[in-house]
């Protein structure tokens, strides 16, 4: 090979980099307009007064990361409006506590987690265990007793504008096969059903040429996990005052806040026609943080080698299973639970 054929490194270097930067500039050019483009119009058959158009050249984060209670709650202000949220919540937590136990796989297998919940006598070396369902010790013999699983540890309760306690319910997907099964729309579901045989809660003010049933304006729901797009959107057909929740979702993105953010409010009645997200926080509920926190150190997306997550359960000719619950941080505290309302009794 010549030495006219040889690449010169310095000639290399320069002519690349000349190139390099012709291209940079014609990118530059070429994303500057588009950095500097205005929001597109509305479109067409959305209202410019209405809450969407309101939000439509906003960031993001107006829309995702705030309600205003202050406008919209303005109760909350009272701090007996507070307390009685709490209660409520306290409530909703002691049925939890109450009614809910760890035997999703069944209640015999090896919960490593579980290790002081066993049924007590039995043989320390056998391979397989059988644990308790009931939680709470009792010496009373006609309280009923059982290790069957009710349900996923995500619940809530429905209360009327009276004050009044309508039904409880739990997750239910493990028992109907399905995801869609959660604790708030199933609620709503069963609401509508009971408004319309039983006329003496304060739901809601009819609507004309609907079921009495219809309207739930009066109801508030206190749920133990944020709520996800399916039950925010379930809640928002059934008109659902407002919802109380214990614990942030990471995995709903905050959809409650923008649903309640976009659709406003009826402009016959100034009722919300999307239900009021508020946290425990809002409320001064102390377990509030507690959970996120107990959560944020045992999220099941991280591996920790003293407790893999492999080994939450084994069971006879089943391979090991996960603990799929983003909530199972009420099974972690449920002696703190326990001892939280067994000292409101005594109080």
């Amino acid at each position: 090979m010549s030495d006219r054929d040889q690449i010169n490194r310095r000639d290399f270097i320069v002519t690349t980099a000349g190139v390099a930067g012709g291209a940079s500039a014609l990118a530059g050019g070429a994303i500057a307009p588009a950095l500097g483009q205005t929001t597109p119009p509305l479109p067409s058959g959305i209202d410019e007064h209405s809450p969407l158009a309101q939000y439509w050249e906003k960031p993001v984060a107006e829309l995702v990361g705030r309600v205003d209670l202050k406008a919209h709650v303005p109760e909350l202000s009272n701090e007996s409006v507070k307390e009685r949220h709490r209660i409520y919540c306290s409530l909703l937590m002691a049925l939890i506590q109450r009614f809910w136990n760890g035997n999703k796989r069944g209640p015999r297998g090896v919960y490593p987690y579980r290790v002081d919940q066993k049924v007590p006598g039995q043989d320390p070396q056998a391979k397989f265990f059988r644990y308790r369902g009931d939680m709470i010790k009792d010496e009373d013999q006609f309280r009923v007793n059982w290790d069957r699983y009710l349900g996923h540890n995500i619940a809530c309760i429905a209360v009327d504008g009276n004050g009044e306690v309508i039904d409880f319910d739990f997750n239910h997907n493990d028992f109907f096969r399905s995801s869609t099964e959660h604790a708030e729309s199933r609620m709503v579901r069963r609401l509508f059903s009971l408004a319309d045989v039983f006329d003496n809660w304060r739901t809601g003010e009819p609507v004309p040429g609907k079921s009495r049933a219809f309207s739930l304006q009066d109801v508030t729901l206190y749920t133990s996990l944020e709520s996800c797009a399916q039950c925010s959107g379930v809640m928002s057909l059934g008109r659902v005052r407002q919802v109380v929740y214990l614990q942030h979702d990471p995995g709903t993105y905050r959809v409650g806040n923008i649903m309640f953010n976009l659709a406003g409010r009826d402009p016959a009645d100034q009722s919300t026609l999307s239900p009021i997200p508020i946290a425990g926080s809002a409320i001064d509920v102390p377990q509030f943080n507690q959970l996120n926190e107990a959560y944020e150190k045992d999220d099941p997306r991280r591996e920790k080698s003293e407790h893999p997550r492999s080994s939450i359960f084994r069971s006879a000719g089943r391979r090991a299973g996960r603990l799929r619950s983003i909530h199972h941080v009420v099974l972690m505290h449920r002696r703190r639970l326990r001892d939280f309302f067994r000292g409101s009794r005594r109080a």
